[in-house]
């Protein structure tokens, strides 16, 4: 029997709960986003895992679980050959029996379906009789026994949540913790969370760079909390702010080069006629592998870039390298109908647009310097400009 729904109105103990009992065999899929997880089963018993999730690779949660260390991963990672497993290559260096790797690997599936369970929402389906890959190796876990610990968990993040600040705020280490030194006990985890936390850092960037997963992180940060080791310093300005200032130069960038793609555009076709759409176009069609970011669809039948469209492109792009692929790329698409105009329409006009540009930008820039300076957009088109 096949089956498939969605974890906000069936949970996932009563999935498994009737995989058990039925003793079904076949794989669970279950996704959300990007993220996927399948599970195997067999007479209802859980035999075998696998997720698309970095965290979940089995040299990870061999990592998490302090039983190699990531140097040491590392080097038997670089040696990799030929598609070799990793558990086989640790038992040719020594560092596992088979047995050992054989124990991992079922503390492996043990985290992937755990980490199913702070899961508000996700399709899943059922495949009645699909085998498990063909390499792998097979356990055979009671998912009642993994409902009882995920249920735990459950429970235990809820405590987590009242001791833990919002992910805005920086944690630093205490200078004067109020304790004796024979009252401190920390664990191994405990420790890397403060390694990791340094002279201080915001709770996300934490659970970003910690190589141990959400939980057992927020476990040692909620610990060092509570034993007076870690303090709140501040949280950073709200997200709300945030949000704002990057709609802000988003709607800077967007007066800057709409604006003067525009008018570079109406000039064309004020010169050219029914020409001057077909060179728009014909410009972009040519050019277009120098920017990769920008899509056709950007550009309408009339040769205009739509405000929305650019605003959706800006907010896809990953935060660090947003406003360089912007300008990299608008900028190639800028110089290309310069050189365009130039070519076809001469030498006098394409000064005249060239002039305007520069104080079209000067302009817009005054409008909001704050946000220009931040970001060093006036020296960026200062440059820009001068070089042509």
């Amino acid at each position: 029997m096949s089956f498939a729904g969605n974890l906000n109105t069936v949970s996932l103990p009563d999935v498994f709960q009737l995989i058990f009992t039925s003793k079904m065999t076949g794989a669970l899929k279950i996704t959300k986003d990007k993220d996927e997880k399948n599970i195997y089963f067999k007479s209802g018993m859980l035999i075998f895992a696998t997720s698309n999730d970095s965290q979940d690779l089995f040299g990870n949660i061999l990592v998490k679980k302090g039983r190699i260390s990531r140097e040491d991963l590392n080097k038997v990672i670089a040696g990799q050959q030929g598609g070799k497993k990793i558990g086989a290559m640790l038992v040719e260096k020594n560092l596992f029996t088979r047995e050992e790797i054989i124990e991992c690997l079922k503390m492996q599936i043990e985290e992937i379906v755990y980490s199913l369970f702070g899961w508000k929402d996700g399709l899943f389906e059922f495949i009645q009789d699909k085998s498990a890959p063909s390499d792998a190796i097979l356990s055979e876990l009671n998912p009642m026994n993994i409902i009882m610990e995920g249920t735990r968990r459950i429970d235990e993040w809820e405590e987590l949540k009242k001791i833990l600040p919002p992910d805005n705020t920086i944690l630093e280490l205490a200078r004067d913790p109020a304790f004796k030194t024979e009252q401190i006990n920390l664990s191994k985890n405990e420790i890397v969370m403060m390694a990791l936390i340094g002279s201080g850092k915001m709770v996300s960037k934490i659970i970003e760079e910690s190589y141990l997963d959400r939980f057992i992180t927020c476990k040692a940060l909620a610990n060092l909390l509570q034993q007076g080791l870690l303090r709140p310093a501040k949280e950073v300005v709200e997200e709300k702010s945030v949000e704002m200032e990057q709609k802000a130069l988003a709607e800077l960038l967007a007066q800057i080069y709409l604006g003067n793609l525009n008018y570079i555009f109406e000039n064309i076709k004020e010169k050219l006629g029914g020409k001057g759409h077909k060179m728009i176009s014909e410009t972009f069609q040519m050019n277009k592998n120098y920017y990769p970011n920008l899509d056709k669809n950007f550009i309408g039948d009339d040769g205009k870039i739509r405000f929305d469209y650019f605003l959706e492109m800006y907010k896809k792009l990953p935060d660090e390298a947003r406003i360089w692929k912007i300008v990299s790329n608008f900028n190639s698409l800028l110089n290309d109908y310069l050189n365009a105009v130039n070519k076809s329409l001469g030498g006098k006009i394409y000064k005249r647009l060239l002039s305007e540009i520069r104080i079209n930008i000067h302009n817009i820039i005054n409008q909001n310097r704050q946000i220009s300076v931040k970001y060093g957009l006036e020296e960026e088109f200062t440059r820009i400009l001068r070089d042509r």
